[in-house]
């Protein structure tokens, strides 16, 4: 054999060098062959090496086969089959088809007998013939475009071809897609195709957003056994059991006629112990089937008459029902020569428990803050940004109920008290706030997966000391202080999308330091400074659905900065700042007291008093 070449860039193998000087290396001479014998002893020297050298691994060359096998399909070269779906014809090679795919390996095995086995053409007759090309061109690629428009016969024929790979990526697709208008269409889709993590990830969407899914047409076209599976789920996160009642409710009377057989076994899954009666009233009053008329009559009687024949009245909320309100952070003046302005500023959080009627304690905050963004999102607690002493924050953290405990997050580019903070689309805004020497106008977004911000824009006026809201795709923005004016009357939406503000209806009393929060449809905005700077006991409510103002039964004593939080139906204020006349001037001092408004009566009910009093504290509901 011809001596070994020492390693040389100008000796490297090249396929596509045909250089007559590579073909006559062994005929140069003994001095050739004595030159190379040292090469040849350090090679053997080092295939005895115990150090196992590992294999050559070319990245490209799976690439480079592939393009070369399309290459060779596209010119209908060495193919020896004829795909035909929709009157489209494609021509293929059995081996590739069969390497790529299990079905196709069937199909072309010789031993399983099949006719596709001497066939020349075979037909797929329940392909469409675009989506076939999709396929095939993934076959011999490996990529593919998915789009809103192909995703679902996609995902069914690459099922059906048996190409994991494909299912894949269109189950991904969908998860990035899921809506509370499509979220039921994609869990029963995924059902049928075997999609296991594609139905769990849609059907966790559904106990998530379960109250705006049920007002989506969707919902209304819902199988009564999956309405039925949803309904025993303690993992639906609804406000109160009125919005599953509700929900059964409207299910039954889109097609009456065919679903009254199954009111009582749809509304035995309800736990209509805890709907207010109030609520069932007002539905059999609205109720025009007489069969679910004397179907609301029975369930009134039994539970009025506390028999429990026909619904269960021990019945204890769903584990996921938002039933914990959280007071986080804040402040304590208190005129009692007790108090010591050390403990001013709260790291402690009170959690209050809405069936049980008690306060607790969690795990505490990493630093105390005053006037803090809270907002929860995914089941999880955020607190960012607030002061403490001179200093404006920019720092945040997340509290996991689950575990009671509190991690670090990014903080936001911006450092911001008395802001807006709200939940939306799976992140974090932030909204306008002071900032130190100035009142603030740049609005910044959280993402929770990279935990990184950013700026996305800015306010029409820097604005401060104002309530923040979302509510079905918009961000709303009500009264406050900017620099020309200290109270406002304002409330614009904001949408993200298009980037377009739009002026709405005025409050009926101008304020700023108020709670917020979204009840029935209903922004509340719950006491306040006002411009005469009265501390306000006055609550008034915003319609979505009508752009008008109304006025409610006012607090029972006046509140600044209170915690406001709705849950179970209610609407709860918690704490917030008081008018004290001191002995040579008027000051503010926290309170303790909570009450509660139920819209049903119009009428506020007293609480049990948070542990101690606080102001400018957060609330969010859990």
């Amino acid at each position: 054999m011809p001596p070994l070449k020492s390693y040389s860039p100008q000796n490297e193998y090249n396929g596509n060098n045909n250089s007559p000087t590579d073909n006559t290396s062994g005929a140069h001479g003994s001095d050739t062959t004595a030159s190379s014998s040292s090469t040849v002893t350090t090679s053997l020297n080092i295939q005895r090496s115990t150090t196992k050298s590992p294999p050559y691994n070319n990245a490209q060359y799976p690439f480079k086969v592939l393009a070369n096998l399309q290459q060779l399909r596209s010119q209908k070269r060495f193919c020896d089959v004829d795909i035909v779906a929709g009157g489209a014809t494609y021509y293929c090679h059995r081996v590739i088809l069969s390497a790529a795919s299990c079905y196709f390996e069937a199909m072309f095995r010789p031993e399983l007998g099949l006719n596709e086995v001497n066939q020349k053409t075979v037909v797929l007759h329940t392909i469409d013939g675009d989506i076939l090309s999709i396929l095939l061109d993934f076959i011999y690629t490996g990529r593919c475009e998915i789009t809103q428009s192909n995703v679902q016969e996609l995902l069914a024929a690459a099922d059906m071809l048996q190409l994991p790979e494909i299912v894949d990526g269109c189950c991904e697709f969908l998860c990035r897609e899921l809506h509370a208008s499509n979220a039921l269409g994609i869990l029963r889709f995924a059902e049928a195709h075997n999609c296991e993590a594609l139905a769990k990830s849609a059907l966790n969407f559904v106990h998530a957003n379960f109250p705006a899914i049920t007002q989506e047409d969707e919902f209304l076209e819902t199988p009564q056994t999956l309405l039925s599976q949803l309904l025993t789920s303690e993992l639906l996160r609804v406000d109160s059991e009125s919005q599953v009642f509700q929900a059964a409710l409207r299910w039954i009377k889109h097609d009456v006629t065919q679903r009254r057989c199954y009111v009582f076994d749809i509304l035995s899954l309800v736990r209509l112990a805890l709907v207010p009666v109030k609520v069932i009233d007002q539905a059999l009053r609205d109720c025009r089937d007489m069969s679910v008329k004397i179907a609301l009559r029975s369930i009134c009687r039994d539970i009025a008459s506390k028999r429990g024949q026909l619904v269960p009245l021990r019945v204890c909320p769903r584990q996921l029902a938002k039933k914990n309100i959280y007071i986080i952070g804040g402040s304590r003046r208190e005129t009692s020569s007790t108090w010591n302005p050390a403990d001013d500023i709260f790291d402690t959080v009170a959690k209050f428990d809405i069936f049980r009627r008690e306060w607790s304690e969690t795990a505490p905050m990493e630093i105390g803050r005053i006037l803090p963004g809270v907002a929860a999102l995914n089941g999880k607690i955020y607190v960012i940004g607030g002061e403490r002493g001179a200093q404006i924050l920019a720092n945040g953290e997340v509290y996991d109920p689950q575990n009671d405990c509190w991690s670090p997050i990014s903080p936001m580019i911006v450092p911001r008290c008395e802001f807006g903070l709200c939940a939306m689309d799976n992140s974090l805004l932030a909204v306008g706030g002071w900032i130190g020497d100035d009142i603030g106008g740049s609005m910044e977004r959280y993402d929770p997966d990279k935990d990184v911000w950013e700026i996305i824009g800015s306010l029409p006026e820097p604005r401060f000391s104002m309530g923040v809201v979302s509510f079905e795709g918009l961000i709303y923005i009500v009264g406050g202080c900017t620099i020309s004016t200290r109270h406002l009357p304002d409330l614009v939406s904001y949408n993200p999308v298009t980037q377009e503000w739009q002026p709405l209806a005025r409050m009926q009393v101008a304020r700023c330091q108020m709670g917020v929060a979204i009840l029935d449809r209903y922004l509340y905005v719950v006491g306040g400074n006002s411009s005469s700077q009265a501390v306000l006991s006055s609550v008034e409510r915003y319609s979505f659905d009508d752009n008008t103002w109304s006025t409610v039964c006012a607090m029972s004593v006046p509140r600044a900065i209170p915690a406001v939080a709705a849950a179970d139906g209610l609407l709860y204020v918690a704490g917030g700042d008081q008018p004290c006349e001191a002995t040579f001037y008027r000051a503010q001092v926290t309170i303790s007291a909570v009450e509660c408004y139920d819209p049903l009566t119009d009428n506020w009910k007293n609480c049990p008093d948070l542990p101690v009093s606080r102001s400018e504290a957060g609330a969010v509901v859990v």
